[in-house]
């Protein structure tokens, strides 16, 4: 068994995936990215596929990135020019950046000497022969690039690259004026991010209000509620809070409300402290993901006991996604 191969041993489950990236995820891309691209002028680009790339390569050549933002699981390139691109990395969607093309050889794997991932949050310095990963975790983090799952590529005045790369396509590269995103029907549909002043108790209580059987799990995973908080997060905030998934929002109360705002900032908190399911990466860290699952309570728990009670984690699944939940310590 080669390295890779083994790098990636007992983690088919996470390879395959349910969940698309979540705010935390695509938090740490962002944050990643904008050490490495912005500031810098695209001097190629490469569409190679028409589904997923959905503007021209001539309308973003020779422009420069002068900032990344990201709303709710989205990333924008904010380029000069009055322009952006939104990009969404969807179920399998993943930025590859490159500090050289390696369209020869490989050149990652002339690093010799042990390595250490690239701490964006210190700021930490770049060598000279890195990659940065981050979304669906795959070998493709680590294989020679292009290939055959490449649907987009950068080329930057540093020689350096950066790569779009999504198995089953349903990721997407869309171009727009800065001044049109926020009527964007992707932007303008979503609910108040969770670390903003708009998310807090009432609002929630009136949204609920409108649909009162609605579980609360199916309640707060709705983007259009919330925006960037997925099944990771929503199983282990419900679990801080003490509330079962399965309840409907009429029968929350006011205080468990509260709880609900205060669990959902700590358990995206924490995916953020711990990159998520996604990390910046060297090439022998054989695209391992982000340690936030050494550190979940509940979620892909299953058949565990509870950290708090000891009693069996269960797993049901929920408006066709796996939901995991203690069924003593959550009521």
């Amino acid at each position: 068994m080669t390295p890779l191969r083994q790098g990636f041993e007992g983690q088919e489950q996470l390879v395959r995936g349910e969940n698309m990236p979540e705010l935390p995820e695509v938090e740490t891309i962002r944050r990643g990215l904008a050490k490495v691209i912005v500031g810098r002028k695209i001097v190629k680009f490469e569409s190679r596929d028409a589904k997923v790339v959905r503007f021209d390569e001539k309308d973003i050549t020779g422009l420069k990135i002068e900032g990344i933002d990201r709303k709710a699981k989205m990333l924008v390139f904010e380029l000069n020019g009055d322009k952006a691109i939104l990009i969404h990395l969807k179920m399998t969607g993943q930025l590859i950046w490159e500090a050289c093309p390696g369209e020869t050889e490989f050149c990652l794997k002339k690093m010799k000497s042990p390595s250490t991932p690239f701490d964006t949050a210190q700021g930490g310095s770049l060598r000279a022969n890195q990659r940065l990963a981050g979304g669906h975790p795959s070998p493709d983090w680590v294989a020679k690039l292009p290939n055959k799952h490449t649907r987009a590529i950068f080329s930057f005045d540093d020689k350096s690259v950066l790569f779009f790369n999504d198995v089953r396509r349903f990721g997407y590269l869309k171009l727009y004026k800065k001044s049109d995103l926020g009527h964007i029907s992707e932007l303008k549909k979503l609910g108040p991010e969770p670390f903003s002043k708009e998310f807090n108790t009432e609002y929630l209580i009136k949204r609920a209000e409108r649909i009162p059987n609605r579980k609360i799990k199916q309640f707060i995973i709705d983007q259009e509620i919330i925006s960037g908080v997925g099944n990771i997060y929503v199983d282990e905030a419900l679990f801080y809070a003490g509330i079962l998934p399965t309840r409907a929002v009429k029968d929350i109360s006011k205080t468990e409300w509260q709880k609900i705002v205060k669990s959902i900032k700590k358990a995206l908190e924490l995916g953020l402290k711990y990159g998520g399911s996604s990390e910046d990466t060297y090439v022998d860290a054989f695209g391992n993901p982000g340690t936030m699952n050494d550190h979940t309570k509940v979620y892909r728990k299953k058949g565990q006991p509870c950290g708090k009670c000891g009693t069996k984690v269960e797993r049901i699944v929920l408006g066709g996604r796996g939901t995991h939940f203690c069924p003593k310590c959550q009521k």
